[in-house]
């Protein structure tokens, strides 16, 4: 989700303005400890396999303006593209794919769908997606530059579920589609939690093997309510985020209504709205996706300790400003 242009300005003033806001609330945090980006924020033990290639943003004049925006809001390194249009003369719509290069010694994956945010490139989201692969997953990125809407996600799926089907792809029978997570940012986010509540009454009618684990809802859009997820689902805010702020609709329309799945809301200091299109070092909340990611596909128990249990770990993670889960969630174990 992209700024105004004729406020980008103002926006990044207000940004360097909560930065101060930020060590003020930093000198309360806990003692420090483990935190998630520490033990999960690495790049991942898996060679990662991929036909994507990308360039710097600033390859194209539209690239350049968004590079501009994203460095204004705090960004350290540069943005990546690909050249799919208006970034580039290729379809502005596709499909594009990672997955461990050694998948074919681990056994079925779980699959990742993630979608991007409106107006966003798909290569933006190239480093996220080789931080999942690295891990284990395969990662299916749907785009057509809107990026809002349910059926990005469902064309992402529908394409992995033909790779997992197709004798000639490297991932036949590869995929495990019983624990499929949808993950999405901004407009992406928004996408992500419709089809996690459209999609599991129907998931085993289209394939007895599809089975929604979880969403990861990343600084999501306003058009979800949380009242209509039925799966474990993940909000990740920024306490310097603008955009998307954490006391917003993330927090009274989706979060606050999540009454029929377990769910979490963590708020991180000196994330802005665009720090996830960061390098992973630089996105702190990097660390924390891969553990909720890890915890619902692989059933990784040092991942699971961060978010589930009376003792769990997020809310002493010094990351985050404040970390809250639901009734539902108190109850897992």
């Amino acid at each position: 989700m992209a700024p105004p242009r004729a406020v980008t300005t103002v926006l990044a003033a207000a940004t360097l303005l909560a930065g101060s806001w930020t060590a003020v609330a930093a000198a309360d945090a806990p003692a420090p400890t483990a935190t998630a980006q520490t033990v999960f924020g690495g790049e991942g033990p898996h060679p990662v396999a991929t036909t994507v290639r990308t360039n710097p943003c600033q390859d194209s004049v539209y690239g350049m303006f968004q590079h501009i925006a994203v460095h204004l809001f705090g960004n350290r390194d540069d943005l990546t593209c690909t050249r799919a249009f208006p970034n580039g003369l290729e379809s502005p719509a596709g499909v594009n794919t990672y997955y461990p290069a050694d998948i074919a010694d681990l056994g079925r994956a779980p699959l990742i769908v993630l979608t991007g945010g409106f107006e966003s490139n798909p290569g933006q989201y190239d480093r996220l997606a080789r931080q999942w692969a690295g891990n284990g997953f395969v990662v299916v990125i749907a785009y057509e530059w809107f990026n809002s809407l349910a059926y990005v996600p469902g064309a992402a799926l529908a394409a992995a579920m033909l790779a997992d089907r197709d004798p000639a792809s490297p991932l036949y029978r590869r995929i495990d589609l019983s624990h499929t997570l949808f993950a999405g940012h901004s407009g992406g986010g928004q996408a992500s939690l419709q089809i996690a509540a459209l999609l599991p009454p129907v998931a085993r009618a289209i394939d007895p093997e599809l089975h929604v684990a979880g969403v990861l809802a990343i600084q999501p859009g306003p058009l979800a309510v949380g009242a209509l997820i039925n799966v474990p689902t993940l909000f990740l805010t920024g306490y310097n985020d603008f955009v998307v702020p954490d006391f917003a609709w993330v927090r009274w329309w989706q979060y606050n209504l999540t009454c029929n799945a377990p769910a979490w809301i963590a708020n991180a200091r000196g994330v802005s709205h665009f720090s996830v299109v960061d390098g992973i070092d630089n996105y702190l909340s990097a660390g924390t996706a891969v553990a909720w990611l890890r915890y619902l596909g692989f059933g990784d128990e040092t991942a699971k300790s961060y978010f589930v249990g009376p003792d769990w770990q997020l809310p002493a993670d010094r990351t985050y400003f404040s970390v809250e889960r639901n009734a539902l969630a108190d109850g897992v174990r």
